[in-house]
Parts: structure tokens; C-alpha cells; sequence
């Protein structure tokens, strides 16, 4: 699918962003308080805008949102480098730039989740999503890779230059999809209060959907802070990495993932919706744990390697599940649910974290959260319904 394509330029592009901003901050402030609460505008819009976007997919083209979209970061990153060289950029002109630049991508992902399903059949659910998290890790291994090489030999607020020229490729890319024939059968014809009514009864007439939105939530408040600044400040402070150190953390982490993708593209059909999900979300939790006893830089990788092994799990087996248990014409509304379950808590997560860590030993605050995050799906195993959910 041409949507790969796009997918593939928007995530390196997102990759190299992400990288480049927690470490240029990190690096000017020295202030983890300052870091995590940068890295926390990069993820705040979607507590604010991914409803919103959610509704505008299920109104609109998904296909023209992804491209404006694309178009319109390409800009807006390109601020930074042209600040920096009128001397007017600041670490507060920076967050501003991040807040607008996610404010934006918030249109991205409703869209593209709530795509998937007019190009592939049902039965190609689960192989489609997959190859979507496969090429998503594709992009998260090149982005940091080249983020941690590029800062450590040009500077970090150089790199965006690059970023800027990686969204117009998405850009042009987003020009080779095809706008689904089905699109025009499901799009509604107005954006009124009924949009939001309609996902309520929803989930009203779902529990599994319900409980699967708390799990969301709670797991990614407790997740992914740490995995966000508190990695970056473990490289950094704790053993005294460099970027590309911290990228390579990000590599491993992304090498894993595409180990289980295509473990699941081939043979996920056979493990129930259910215990897929649960078990990436135990596991998600448990494999943090070890970080607390990690001594060396290898061995934080090899830690976040196997880590990163059950995280697929998690994605797939979500997105599947809505995909399956959710009508077309309301998906871009759930997955705007799911965004701000997991990019928007991101946002809040982080800034605790960046908090946290003024007070409490990194290497501590991974396993304290890696016990929370698993207590979280073993209380899943206790919803019957989601627990025995087939994968058919």
C-alpha cells in the first residue's frame, strides 16, 4: 500500500523530531524538571485535539487529512533551524513549535487506523495492522539511529532542517493513495453533537470497549513517561551516554518490535485477541523491572530488546480489536479515544516523570513503574469477556 510509504517518511520524521528536541533541551537546560516538561508539549495536544480529529476523519477524506497534514509540519519544523539563525530561538519558542507540530499530527493517526479498514478486508485485518507497526519500527530504528549520529556531528537544532525536507517526502508520498471507494458510503454528512453521542452509546452497548479504554489509559501513565525522558536521562546521567548511545536504545527497542510483528503476520490469527493484549500489557510491565539492576549501557539494550519484544502484542491486538468491534463510520472517533489514552497520557506521564526523577533514582522509578503497568492487565484477566475475546 502507497500508505506505507507515507507512513514510513511521517515516522522517521516524528523519530528524528522526538530525538532531536529531548536532547537539544537536555543538553541546553541540564535540567530534567525543564526536559520532561519540553518532551510533555510534544505529547499535550492530544489530550486536546485528537477527539476533535477523530471527529474530522469520520467527516472528511482520510486520505487528503494525511496529506495536509504532512504538508503543513514540513513548515512548521522548519521554524526551529530558521529561528536558530535569526538568534530568536529559545527552549520556550521550541515547545511552542513542538505543541503546534503535535497539534497538527493529531489528525494523523485517527485517520490512518480508520483507513486501514476500507483497503483491507476484514480477514487482513491483523496482517495489515501488523505491516503497519512493522514499517512504523522500521522508521523508529533509522530515525534515532540518524538523530543520535547527526547531533553528536552537526548539533541537534541542525538536524531539523533535515526533518523538515523527511515531511515533504510524506508530503509527495501522500499523493500516491488512493482514496478508498468506500469512503463515500460511510462519511456523515454533518459534525454535530450526534458525534459524540453516537461513540458514548457505543461504548455503552461495548463493555470490552470500556475496559479497554482503562486499561489504555492507566498502563500509559505509568509507561510511558519513563520510556520517553526517563531513558534519555538514565543514558545520560546515570552511565554518561551520548545521543547516539540513547538512539541506540531506541534501535533496540524498535528491532524487537519488528521480531514480533513478524512473528505475528504470520501466525497471530492462531492467539486470541484477548490473551494477546493482556500479555503484552503483564509483560510490558515486568520487562522494565530489570532496568533498575542495569550496569552498563549493553546491558540496558539487551534489557529493552526483550522488553521491546512483547510491545507488538499491545498494538496489534488493540488496534485489531476496534477494528473489528467498531463501525467504519465511528472509527476515526475511537482511535481519537485511543490517542489520547496513549500519545495524550504520554504528555502527562512524561512531565511527572521529568518531576519524579528530581526526587527518586531513575533505575527505582522503572521498576516502581514496571509493577504498576503489569498489576494493570492482571486486573484485565479478571474481565472474562476480554480475556477469552477470539481472534475471529
Amino acid at each position: 500500500m502507497a500508505l506505507t510509504g507515507n507512513l514510513f517518511f511521517f515516522q522517521v520524521s516524528h523519530a528524528l523530531f522526538q530525538v532531536s528536541l529531548i536532547w537539544a533541551v537536555l543538553d541546553i537546560s541540564g535540567s530534567k524538571q525543564t526536559t520532561g516538561l519540553l518532551a510533555s508539549a510534544v505529547y499535550l495536544p492530544y489530550l486536546f485535539f485528537s477527539l476533535p480529529a477523530g471527529i474530522f476523519a469520520d467527516g472528511r477524506s482520510k486520505v487528503s487529512i494525511i496529506r495536509w497534514v504532512c504538508l503543513l509540519e514540513a513548515g512548521i519544523v522548519l521554524l526551529i533551524p530558521l529561528l536558530h539563525s535569526l538568534d530568536n530561538l529559545s527552549i520556550r519558542m521550541m515547545g511552542i513549535i513542538a505543541f503546534i507540530l503535535t497539534s497538527v499530527a493529531a489528525f494523523y493517526n485517527p485517520s490512518r487506523d480508520s483507513l486501514i479498514p476500507l483497503y483491507l478486508p476484514e480477514s487482513k485485518l491483523l496482517r495489515g495492522n501488523t505491516i503497519v507497526q512493522v514499517t512504523i519500527q522500521i522508521a523508529f530504528i533509522l530515525g534515532p539511529v540518524l538523530a543520535g549520529y547527526l547531533i553528536d556531528l552537526m548539533g541537534a537544532v541542525q538536524v531539523f532542517m533535515l526533518i523538515g525536507v523527511l515531511f515533504l517526502f510524506a508530503f509527495i508520498t501522500g499523493f500516491l493513495m488512493k482514496h478508498p471507494a468506500l469512503e463515500k458510503d460511510i462519511q456523515i454528512q454533518s459534525l454535530d453533537m450526534r458525534t459524540l453521542t453516537d461513540i458514548l452509546d457505543t461504548l455503552k452497548n461495548d463493555p470490552v470497549l470500556i475496559w479497554l479504554l482503562i486499561i489504555t489509559v492507566v498502563d500509559n501513565l505509568f509507561i510511558m513517561g519513563p520510556a520517553v525522558v526517563g531513558m534519555a536521562i538514565l543514558v545520560r546521567e546515570v552511565f554518561n551516554g551520548s545521543a547516539s548511545d540513547w538512539a541506540l536504545c531506541e534501535t533496540f527497542l524498535s528491532i524487537g518490535m519488528i521480531i514480533t510483528s513478524l512473528f505475528l503476520m504470520k501466525w497471530g490469527r492462531k492467539i486470541p485477541l484477548g490473551i494477546m493484549l493482556i500479555t503484552g500489557i503483564i509483560m510490558d510491565g515486568l520487562t522494565y523491572i530489570p532496568v533498575k539492576w542495569a550496569s552498563t549501557i549493553p546491558l540496558l539494550w539487551a534489557i529493552i530488546f526483550f522488553h521491546a519484544l512483547f510491545i507488538p502484542l499491545i498494538i496489534v491486538g488493540r488496534t485489531t480489536l476496534i477494528q473489528k468491534r467498531v463501525p467504519h463510520s465511528l472509527q476515526g472517533r475511537f482511535f481519537s479515544l485511543i490517542s489520547i489514552s496513549v500519545v495524550g497520557l504520554t504528555a502527562v506521564s512524561t512531565a511527572l516523570t521529568g518531576l519524579a526523577t528530581e526526587y527518586i533514582p531513575v533505575q527505582d522509578l522503572f521498576a516502581y513503574i514496571g509493577i504498576l503497568a503489569a498489576a494493570t492487565g492482571g486486573a484485565a484477566l479478571f474481565y472474562k469477556p476480554l480475556r477469552t475475546l477470539q481472534n475471529t
